[in-house]
């Protein structure tokens, strides 16, 4: 089981193609940060994760997004440098469906359509399963509009054991967390 520190700490990764990330707990002074990554992406990818179309991320929204309380909500953010500075380009994260069922969590995972295909995502997910296992949650839980292939590509090839079914015209698909722990 991870300890708090270890959990917290910065991965710094370098991807296949050579760009160096960070995936690191979100803070809740990432909130401007979330709004610019959020500008960045396409209507498209606006549209899949959050099953709707938003023009903007509002300011409200964004430091909802960036403050979490480590236990019942969680994000990570990937990082990269671009001009110099850092910028998110991906973001994982749960939140406790509720107070009943503590051991299942919504989950969300996306990444600016710049740096899709080159395995961010999956980092994401798996910091998130191991950061969630290590505090007792079972089972990950998300939505998923029809024609939201690279998310259920994402989850199929995670290697995590899941359940996939179709209910009120999205897939909602749930990671199962209970089995031992594997290498990403």
């Amino acid at each position: 089981m991870l300890s708090s520190a270890d959990s917290l700490e910065l991965e710094p990764t370098t991807l296949k193609d050579g760009t160096h990330i960070i995936i690191r707990p979100i803070h809740p002074d990432d909130a401007g940060d979330l709004q610019s990554a959020f500008m960045r992406l396409s209507t498209e990818s606006i549209y899949l994760r959050f099953l709707s179309y938003k023009k903007e991320l509002s300011d409200e929204e964004a430091r909802r997004l960036a403050n979490v309380d480590y236990l019942k909500q969680m994000a990570f953010v990937a990082t990269s440098k671009e001009d110099g500075q850092d910028i998110v380009v991906g973001v994982s994260r749960y939140a406790m469906l509720d107070t009943g069922h503590p051991d299942i969590a919504e989950a969300a995972v996306v990444v600016d359509d710049k740096f899709q295909g080159r395995g961010i995502g999956r980092l994401l997910l798996w910091r998130l399963v191991n950061y969630a296992r290590a505090r007792g949650i079972c089972f990950l839980r998300g939505n998923l509009q029809i024609g939201n292939d690279r998310m259920l590509t994402l989850v199929k090839r995670s290697g995590l054991p899941h359940e996939t079914c179709y209910v009120d015209g999205i897939w909602e698909v749930t990671i199962d967390l209970q089995l031992p722990e594997c290498a990403p």
